[in-house]
This record gives structure tokens, sequence and C-alpha cells, in this order.
């Protein structure tokens, strides 16, 4: 039997490797694991709120505690919150430095897509998971595990991802605006009959018990978006980074990069790297790499890299609704006027949307007094919930800020 192992959390309280679950914490001591533990859950927003410092290595044992938690309280059966509770650890493994900014910044495969190639291809991991087991999170990793309910319980409009990081953003951060009634949510929880077939069961909230708690969590996830995740300075910060990294994708591109993140170089070829050069990349790494870019020949690179170590961040102008399509080439002309040739990597129009429930996730609700079982999407406008998130920004260089002014103004 393996030894339980417990952890001491600031969202949770004690988080325990134990009984039946104890052997999942045989993974926890993996190269893919421990990286986690340097890469910010939050990317750029301890720029504007200092105590969000903390990793996806935490909110991975957090998203495992929700689903022990949910597990129990639905008594589903062993085997299959084994593989919940492990595909809730495992869940992050594929993040890139910085998070979501990783992926704006150089595009080509997604977290998703790395987190299955590392369940698939990493030997450490394979060696810590039994092979059932290992099937089982790929099978996840696809979207093709079922049943159906406990694919909902990992990747959902109500998934154990979601319960914990919006505490544990709410709580590092200091906002508050996600604080919601976590444990009155897993009470209001359930497995019924929603459909014919071979695969009857989805995960529910009950009407009459959970709408308040369900209102609370969708409305808290909304506000998180339009305080923290899309904060203009945090948003500015991500845009630097991007800028810096299509930047450094360029110079790679013609071989001229500068030292320190070769397996990025690489990606920036559109060349294959191994799950082990990836596991490489972290923030610590990418952290380095800009503080070295500061000094780099080019020009353009080492002057964004300064900017963004410096947190001399981008300005943010907000646009009263969507821009016109003249905008975007009377911003490209005014910056061109202003910094030539280099303009392209210093600005961006920024639209940052939000629905609150995102198009084409089920979560069904039962017991509607009306209308029995329905899909959340039909009950979004009995919430008392906020307006979805529509904000359109020009995010751009000090210098550049009075030129764009007016154009913005008058757009």
């Amino acid at each position: 039997m393996s030894r339980p192992r417990v952890f001491r959390d600031p969202v949770h309280g004690l988080i325990a490797f134990a009984g039946d679950d104890a052997p999942l914490a045989r993974v926890l001591d993996t190269r893919a694991f421990q990286r986690l533990r340097r890469i910010r859950q939050d990317g750029f927003a301890s720029l504007v709120y200092p105590g969000a410092e903390h990793s996806r290595f935490g909110h991975a044992l957090g998203a495992f505690h929700v689903a022990c938690r949910v597990c129990a309280r639905l008594d589903i059966p062993v085997r299959i919150a084994r593989d919940v509770k492990a595909a809730a650890l495992a869940h992050d493994l594929g993040h890139g430095p910085y998070s979501h900014a990783w992926e704006a910044a150089l595009g080509g495969s997604s977290h998703e897509e790395w987190g299955a190639r590392i369940l698939a291809e990493d030997e450490e991991l394979a060696g810590a998971l039994d092979p059932e087991l290992r099937a089982s999170l790929l099978a996840m990793a696809a979207g093709r595990y079922r049943p159906r309910y406990a694919q909902r319980l990992v990747s959902s409009q109500l998934d154990v991802d979601r319960m914990d990081y919006l505490l544990r953003d709410a709580h590092y951060t200091g906002v508050g605006y996600s604080a919601y009634d976590l444990d009155w949510l897993i009470h209001a929880l359930g497995i019924r009959v929603v459909r014919a077939g071979d695969d009857p069961f989805d995960l529910v909230v009950d009407y009459g018990r959970g709408l308040n708690a369900l209102a609370q969590f969708l409305v808290g996830r909304t506000y998180m978006y339009a305080q923290v995740y899309y904060h203009k300075t945090v948003r500015a910060a991500e845009w630097m980074f991007t800028r810096v990294m299509e930047r450094f994708a360029a110079l790679a591109a013609e071989g001229r990069e500068p030292g320190g993140l070769p397996a990025a170089a690489r990606l920036a070829r559109g060349e294959r790297i191994s799950v082990d050069e990836y596991l490489g990349l972290d923030d610590v790494r990418v952290a380095g790499a800009l503080d070295a870019w500061t000094e780099a020949d080019d020009l353009t690179l080492a002057d964004l890299a300064r900017r963004l170590t410096r947190r001399r961040l981008f300005k943010a102008l907000d646009l009263d609704g969507e821009p016109g399509k003249e905008l975007r080439p009377r911003l490209a002309a005014a910056a061109e006027r202003r910094l030539g040739e280099r303009a392209a990597s210093y600005w961006a129009l920024d639209g940052a949307q939000r629905d609150v429930v995102a198009p084409g996730e089920e979560l069904y609700v039962v017991g509607h007094p009306q209308r029995g079982t329905i899909d959340l999407s039909q009950l979004i406008e009995e919430l008392p919930l906020g307006r979805p998130i529509q904000s359109w920004r020009v995010i751009c260089a000090p210098e550049l800020v009075e030129d764009f002014r007016p154009l913005c103004a008058g757009r």
C-alpha cells in the first residue's frame, strides 16, 4: 500500500492522498508534475495583484480535492471515481510558460494537445500510472471517455477545474468576486438520466437546491474575467509578451534568434519538439531568457524585453463598442509614422469577449417548476446574471498614446 500524503492548502485546508487515492500521489514526484510548481496559475496577473504568485501545482491539488468531494457526494463507482480524480490532477500538465499567454505568443499545439502528448509519451509519468488508468486519462483528454457524466466533471461548464480556480484565484488576488458557495453547489449536484441510448446519464444541478449557488458561481466567473483575467494592465502585459515572442519567432525563422530558448525557436520554425524538450519550458526558464534578451543585438526584441521585465508596460485606450473596419489601418499608419518599420510590435487591438455560458457546452438543470429538465443555456434569462463581457481596447506603447487617442475617440 502506498503511504498517505497530506498537503496543507490555504483554500481547502488539508488535501489528502489516502486509502484508495494514495497510489495517485506517485505522479506528484514526476518531472511533469514538479514543473507545474514553476508555472504561475494566472500568468501576468501578479503585475497587478501582487499576491497572485500561486502555481498550477497548487491548482492541480485543489482540483483533485474538489473531485474527491464531488465523487463522494455522488457516490460514483470506485473505478470511475479514480479516473475522475486522476484526470482532475493531470488536467493542467500541458500548460506552457505564463499559461495562456504562451499559446497566444507561439501558436501551434494547444495546452490540451500537449497534455495528451505528455500522458502518452513521458516514460516517467507512465511508470507512475497503471496502464488501465493511463488509458482512461488519454480517453478523457480526447473527450471520448464514458460515462459522459465523468467527462463532464473534468471538462464542462461546472467542472472541478473551474470550481477550484475561481476560489483559488479569488484568494490569491484578494478580489473576492468569485468566492461562491462551494459546499452548497456540490450538495446540489446529481447524476440523472437525461437522454436515450447507451449512455443516458449526465451531470445535473437541482433547480430547487442549487439555483442561487449556481448563479453565484456563474456571476463570480464573469466578474473574475472582467476584473482580473481581462484587467487592462494584465492584458497589456500579455500583449507585450506576445509581441516579444513574435519578434523572437521572426528572428528564429531567419536563424538569427538569441540564445536561451532553443526549444521555443524550434517551435517558432514549425519543427516538432519532444515532450522532454517541452517539459524544460517553464516561467523560470522564460523569465531568464527575457532578462538576457534585454541585451540582444536586435533592437526591437531588446527594447520590448526591457520594457516587460522592468514593468514599463503598454497603455490601454478603451473603445466605446466594437471598432469599425477602418480603425485598424488608421492605427497602423499612425504607428508607422511614429516608429517606422518596428511599429507592428508596439500596438494591438484587443477584443476581450466572454459569454456567461460558453455556447455549445451543456449543463442540465433538473426540477424546473415549469419545464422539468432543461439545458443551462435555457435557464440563463432567469438567473440574476450580469451582461457578457464585450470590451474593446487599443493597447499600445506610451509614445503612441497621443497619436492613437483621437483615432480611438473618432472611430
